[in-house]
C-alpha cells in the first residue's frame, strides 16, 4: 500500500512514514501468520492433534488481529489525504485485465482471476482506501475463523474445519500479493489505461 498512495493521495511526510510502516509490518505479520497456520496443520496431522496444533493457531490469530488493527490506522491516515479527481478516473479507467496477466505471465502473481477481481472492483470504486479497508476486512475474517476453530477445538471433527481455514489463509496471502503488484504500478501511468473507444 504504499508507492500507489504516496503519490495518488495528498498526505504530509509524516503521515507517509507512518502508513508506509505500518502496511510493512501488516504485511510481515500476514506472512508470519501463515506460517504458523501450516505449523498448526503439521501438527493436526502428523504430530499430536489439535491440542498441539491450537498453539499455533492462536499465535496465527493473534498476529492477524495485530495485522488488522495496523490496517486500521492505515486506512485512518489513508482518510486524512484527497484522492483527485484526475487519480480517481484512473482507477476507473485503468486495464485491470491486462494488468492481471501481466502480473501472471511474469510469475509475480499467482492464477487468482477471482481474487483479481473483487481486488479490481475495489480499486475502481474506493481507490487505496477502499483497497485497504478490504485487506482489513479479509484479515478480520481469517482471525475470526481460527477464533472460532479455537472455541470448539474439543468438539467432534475439530480437526475437520482446518482445511477451510488453510484455505481462507491461503486467499489472504494470495490478495495481498495481487495487491502488492498492483502497487508497482505508477499512479496515473496512461500505459495502463484502457483506451476510450475501448471503455465505450
Amino acid at each position: 500500500m504504499s508507492a500507489v498512495c504516496n503519490k495518488a493521495l495528498s498526505l504530509g511526510e509524516e503521515d507517509l512514514r507512518g502508513k508506509k510502516e505500518l502496511a510493512q509490518t501488516a504485511g510481515v505479520e500476514v506472512t508470519a501468520a501463515t506460517s504458523e497456520l501450516c505449523r498448526a496443520l503439521e501438527l493436526a496431522e502428523h504430530g499430536d492433534g489439535v491440542a498441539g496444533a491450537a498453539v499455533y493457531a492462536a499465535a496465527a490469530q493473534d498476529r492477524l488481529g495485530g495485522a488488522a488493527r495496523m490496517l486500521g490506522e492505515v486506512a485512518e491516515i489513508l482518510a486524512r489525504g484527497s484522492l483527485t479527481e484526475e487519480t480517481a478516473e484512473w482507477y476507473t479507467r485503468l486495464d485491470y485485465d491486462r494488468l492481471y496477466r501481466s502480473g501472471t505471465s511474469l510469475g509475480e502473481v499467482p492464477h487468482a482471476a477471482e481474487l483479481w477481481q473483487d481486488f479490481a472492483r475495489q480499486a475502481a470504486t474506493g481507490g487505496p482506501l477502499g483497497i485497504c479497508h478490504d485487506m482489513r476486512d479479509r484479515t478480520l475474517a481469517v482471525a475470526s475463523l481460527i477464533g472460532n476453530w479455537l472455541e470448539r477445538i474439543d468438539a467432534p471433527g475439530a480437526d475437520a474445519a482446518l482445511p477451510r481455514i488453510q484455505s481462507a489463509m491461503a486467499d489472504l496471502a494470495a490478495y495481498t500479493q495481487l495487491v502488492a503488484f498492483a502497487n508497482k504500478v505508477e499512479p496515473r501511468d496512461p500505459a495502463w489505461l484502457t483506451p476510450q473507444n475501448a471503455a465505450a
